[in-house]
């Protein structure tokens, strides 16, 4: 029986050793990590701090530069979801009256969808358009008029907007973002597939269709708007080979605020839809 246990107290401290053997390297290996971890200096992560929007003025600017959209909770608003169809009904006929639209039964409403969204500046001059693809903002520097982009107001990072779709018994439709404080329009986009140049597609159409919409916006926001061509791509119109159209043109509508800040609103118009801002 002694040699029993004797042999058994041998093979315990034989398993011990053995045991520390190789448990050791990895002890001192985390300990020399711990160790140089605490010697380096770790920057603190700081919560992002958001600057909502507090007027009109600052929302436009926001949307006309970069930024993105996330969904906002509904109980962050301070309109309804029936609100924003009425008002978005009413910019409807308002176009209608400006000539932006066609007024005819194929323009009648028959769905529509309603979300709140939390538009963000982003840390660059590229935002996502209404189809979903990257492209780049500011199409005006301001540079022939003094101003520049330090313009807009910096510390505004985001505007909670409500973005609304109406779909007509055409089959075209209409996108609109509506600022949640004033419950004005901030961005639009339409696609009617009526070509926004109207039926004959020329430079004399095109340049009537954007004084139209100039002359709404000015009207609708209050304050002087001009519209600045940014550039005009043509295209041979494929009924007469020697005529050249308008296939593509960017434009920057130009608000002027009563303290003279300036506020540029990109206009992206193709022959089968129009986006602002």
């Amino acid at each position: 029986m002694k040699k029993i246990l004797i042999t058994c107290f041998y093979l315990l401290i034989t398993a011990a050793i053995s045991a520390s053997g190789f448990l050791l390297p990895a002890v001192i290996s985390d300990y020399q990590d711990k160790q140089i971890f605490a010697k380096i200096d770790h920057t603190s992560m700081e919560p992002l701090e958001l600057t909502y929007s507090s007027s009109l003025y600052d929302t436009l600017r926001l949307l006309s530069e970069g930024h993105y959209y996330v969904d906002y909770p509904l109980t962050g608003s301070s309109r309804t979801s029936d609100e924003v169809y009425d008002i978005v009904l009413r910019l409807i006929g308002q176009f209608e009256d400006y000539g932006i639209i066609l007024s005819d039964s194929g323009y009648t409403v028959t769905n529509h969808t309603i979300t709140l969204q939390l538009a963000i500046a982003s840390d660059n001059n590229r935002y996502t358009d209404a189809f979903g693809t990257a492209q780049e903002s500011g199409f005006y520097t301001g540079e022939e008029s003094g101003s520049t982009k330090s313009d807009a107001s910096s510390d505004i990072t985001t505007a909670v907007v409500w973005a609304c779709s109406v779909y007509f018994v055409s089959g075209y439709w209409m996108n609109f973002w509506i600022d949640d404080k004033s419950g004005s329009a901030v961005a639009f986009s339409m696609y009617t597939g009526q070509s926004v140049l109207s039926d004959s597609l020329n430079d004399s159409n095109l340049d009537l269709f954007v004084n139209r919409l100039t002359s709404f916006l000015q009207n609708y926001y209050g304050l002087p708007a001009e519209s600045l061509p940014v550039s005009v791509i043509h295209s041979a119109n494929p009924l007469f080979d020697k005529e050249v159209i308008p296939a593509e043109a960017s434009y920057t509508i130009q608000l002027k605020e009563d303290s003279g800040k300036l506020i540029h609103m990109p206009l992206r118009i193709h022959p089968e839809y129009m986006i602002l801002n």
